[in-house]
């Protein structure tokens, strides 16, 4: 649903989703988000109160190209 020049924030346009967390608002235009009061999605795999941590492999430096100075 659509809620026109409703953000708190840039008078934007609101539009509601949903997700494991439950319900929200979100702004088109300044990206705003509020969660919507309601209960969550029961098959939800985490709760609110979990921390994920996620190891991700570093990037391999970069390295630089030597620049042949003219003579």
């Amino acid at each position: 649903m659509m809620y026109l020049k409703e953000c708190p924030k840039c008078q934007g346009d609101l539009n509601s989703g949903e997700d494991a967390d439950g319900k929200f608002l979100s702004c088109i235009q300044c990206g705003y988000m509020r969660d919507l009061p309601g209960e969550r999605v029961d098959d939800a795999p985490y709760t609110n109160s979990e921390v994920f941590v996620i190891d991700a492999p570093k990037a391999p430096k970069k390295r630089r190209k030597k620049v042949r100075q003219a003579a």
